[in-house]
Formats: structure tokens, C-alpha cells, sequence
């Protein structure tokens, strides 16, 4: 069974700048403590990342997966297509502009291992992710641009 979790935080940093860091993937290396290595598979004509290969590691547990990105206008989403510990992986963010130049983003994470294991192990590990990945953006972010 599936397990979703969601994280919001405000970032003082307009769209487009949050847009820029989450394009960067191969930068996930430097903000997300999970990823140890990132490779981006295939590019549109524009750049943007499509096909990503990722190396992360948490909590004792090493996943290589590639994921598949769509790009749209204030948004990210990605899906997973193979994985070693994974079944399902959906993840969104999400960038409102506040119009006083912050930005609220959401992060929703889905995932379902292969692996059964209770539902509160994987639900504490989804809650540590999304917290990564919307604290880590921020600081990246604010670092980038700030």
C-alpha cells in the first residue's frame, strides 16, 4: 500500500529562482542529505531534465531509481519507472506566488516499497524526506539567491 505525506514551507524567493534550483538536479548532491549521486538520462530541447537516474541513502537502505519529470509553470512532478527498493513513487512541488516576494511551496511525496514494512517505518522516513526537500530547497534556494 501506498503511504503520501506533505510538506509546506514559504521561501523568500520568487518563482521562477525556486524553479531554477529544482531544474538543477544534479545539484541534489549538495542540498538533500538522501542523494549521493544524480544523473540526468535524457533533456528536452529547452534543457529541462525528463529522465533522471538518482543514488540516494537513508536510514540504511541504498535505492537507485530513475524517475520521469514534467515541467509546467510553477510546478514539478515526477514518477518513478524503475527502482530497487520502490514500487511507486509520485512527488510534486507546487510554487504559489505569495505576491510580496515569497513563494509557498508544497511538496507531496508518494511511495510504496517492495519490501513490507509497517506502515509507521515508512511513513517516519516519508516525513524526514519531504521535510529535506522543502527545508533543503529553502536554504538552497536562499543561498543561491538570497
Amino acid at each position: 500500500m501506498a503511504v503520501s505525506v506533505q510538506s509546506v514551507t514559504t521561501i523568500e524567493a520568487g518563482v521562477p529562482e525556486i524553479m531554477a534550483v529544482l531544474a538543477d538536479v544534479e545539484s541534489l548532491v549538495d542540498w538533500s542529505e538522501a542523494h549521493r549521486a544524480v544523473e540526468v538520462r535524457e533533456a528536452d530541447d529547452d534543457g529541462w531534465p525528463i529522465v533522471v537516474w538518482e543514488q540516494i541513502s537513508q536510514y540504511g537502505m541504498t535505492e537507485e531509481m530513475v524517475v520521469r519529470y514534467e515541467w509546467y509553470d510553477g510546478e514539478v512532478s515526477w514518477t518513478l519507472e524503475s527502482g530497487t527498493n520502490q514500487m511507486v513513487q509520485n512527488a510534486r512541488y507546487v510554487l504559489t506566488d505569495n505576491g510580496d516576494g515569497t513563494t509557498r511551496v508544497v511538496f507531496d511525496l508518494e511511495v510504496e516499497l517492495k519490501a513490507k514494512l509497517p506502515g509507521v517505518v515508512v511513513k517516519k522516513a516519508q516525513k524526514h524526506i519531504a521535510d529535506v526537500a522543502t527545508a533543503g530547497l529553502r536554504e538552497e534556494v536562499l543561498r543561491r539567491y538570497g
